[in-house]
């Protein structure tokens, strides 16, 4: 009878255990540090977003709309579904148009430490990710096409600053695409628990210049972030992007809204 007591005790004390080791690892960071509207998650979750640029400065201007989806399977193991995003030139609904590729990505969590307690949390995720585009249209999306990338993408957080990036590599899989390296890092500060400032800078060498040749461009965004309740995150940036070899930088405005599907 004591014995059957003991192992009843050992049994409740292991899953109290592996429950709060569950907890622990399952690092939900998102009411601490906001997402970048151009730099991948670390964490996993299920979520929709819905991104929109409007390239102002750029002849002819375009407004381009792009849904991503994001699914979470366990605490360190999701996917993400970037759907063809549909890009339109100026004036709206007479100049060219055309959807750009579908991309999807294996998301798997290598470290996920928080205490949140602290305001504390480091994140470390790997991604690969395909990207598939069968009706390539070059005349409204140049530098775009069939494609695989690795990457690793990480978070940090010392509330209220927290910090964003990924660095990887991209395989282009015929035409269309440069194949080259990227680095995206985001630095940000929450102002309170609804709203955060941040500033995003990306540099990569993917770029395909007038001659044909392989390039280097790179782009600085502010942006600030409004979240009205734990499920939504409305997000705007001002971005100015130079590729090299320009005399002056390009200009565009980005809108990010996220929706959260689970607490």
């Amino acid at each position: 009878m004591h014995i059957g007591k003991r192992c009843l005790a050992a049994l409740v004390a292991t899953a109290a255990a592996c429950t709060a080791a569950a907890h622990a690892q399952s690092c939900d960071v998102d009411d601490y540090i906001t997402k970048a509207i151009g730099v991948e998650e670390p964490w996993v979750e299920n979520a929709g977003y819905l991104f929109a640029q409007y390239d102002h400065a750029a002849d002819p201007q375009a407004l381009t709309l792009a849904p991503e989806l994001e699914a979470r399977f366990s605490d360190r193991v999701g996917m993400e579904l970037d759907l063809p995003a549909y890009t339109a030139q100026t004036p709206l609904g007479r100049g060219a148009s055309a959807f750009g590729p579908l991309a999807a990505g294996l998301k798997l969590g290598a470290l996920h430490h928080c205490d949140m307690g602290h305001g504390r949390a480091t994140l470390l995720t790997v991604e690969v990710e395909a990207q598939y585009w069968g009706d390539r249209n070059t005349t409204v999306l140049p530098g775009e096409g069939n494609s695989a990338t690795l990457q690793a993408m990480w978070a940090q957080l010392w509330y209220p600053w927290f910090t964003t990036g990924e660095i990887g590599y991209t395989q282009r899989i015929g035409g269309g695409v440069a194949s080259g390296g990227f680095v995206n890092a985001a630095l940000g500060r929450a102002l309170d628990s609804a709203h955060s400032v941040q500033l995003e800078v990306e540099l990569d060498n993917q770029a395909t210049l007038a001659d044909g040749r392989r390039g280097f461009e790179g782009s600085v965004m502010p942006q600030i972030a409004w979240r009205p309740s734990p499920r939504w995150l409305f997000a705007l940036g001002e971005q100015a992007s130079v590729q090299q070899g320009a005399l002056s930088p390009q200009w565009s405005t980005w809108l990010m809204i996220e929706r959260e599907f689970t607490p």
